[in-house]
């Protein structure tokens, strides 16, 4: 008796081979660089909150931004809260400001970021309607010496309406560094000066401390 035998199909053949080998393929497609359906994803990114460190920032060695905008928000308000008490600044005039040298000592915050400090911290004190009630800021010391030399002229006479020599003063400032191992201690200095006279009538020191990168 012969034995019987039983063929396959041509399309059976093929929908078996799909059967077995398809989640092979699926499977192994990763690793064989087979192309895919999605799109390569890329490197998550977007807006965050400006109080919030990135992982990337974290693992910078410079001080944080967060940091510097902190520090310049706690400057302003001790100075707001500072300067009402200084008793040449409660005799019922508004006195002018003019905004000085603020200068940066402290090698490791560059020109550029230590500026943003010093703008930060300046526009919160035009910010305050506590601040703006007793004073008003002048135009840079720079720019005030050639408006005051144009006025006044090499003689010396009389600044006019715009400048009141008694009630106007220099806001300077120095930021100093001490630094060991990973932790530094950071000191802000102010100090105003009369313009008239050149008598330092006010200072100050401000203190904070950084610890870890």
């Amino acid at each position: 008796m012969s034995e019987a035998t039983t063929s396959i199909p041509q399309h059976a053949d093929r929908r078996l081979a799909l059967a077995i080998f398809g989640p092979i393929a699926c499977a192994i497609a990763p690793f064989a660089g087979c192309a895919s359906n999605n799109p390569p994803r890329g490197t998550p990114s977007g807006r965050v909150d400006v109080g919030h460190s990135t992982p990337a920032e974290a693992r910078d060695g410079r001080v944080l931004p967060a940091d510097y905008m902190e520090f310049a928000d706690q400057l302003a308000s001790a100075l707001v809260a500072d300067l009402s008490t200084v008793p040449a600044f409660n005799q019922g005039v508004r006195s002018t400001i003019v905004y000085g040298d603020i200068m940066n000592k402290t090698n490791n915050i560059s020109s550029a970021e230590f500026e943003l400090v010093r703008e930060k911290m300046k526009n919160r004190l035009m910010q305050s309607q506590t601040f703006r009630q007793s004073f008003r800021f002048l135009i840079s010391k720079a720019q005030l010496e050639e408006l005051r030399a144009m006025e006044t002229g090499p003689s010396g006479a009389a600044v006019g309406d715009r400048i009141d020599q008694a009630s106007t003063y220099f806001l300077n400032g120095t930021m100093y560094r001490v630094a060991r191992g990973d932790t530094s201690l950071y000191l802000m200095t102010f100090q105003l000066v009369s313009f008239s006279s050149g008598e330092i009538v006010w200072t100050k020191d401000y203190e904070s401390k950084r610890w870890g990168n």
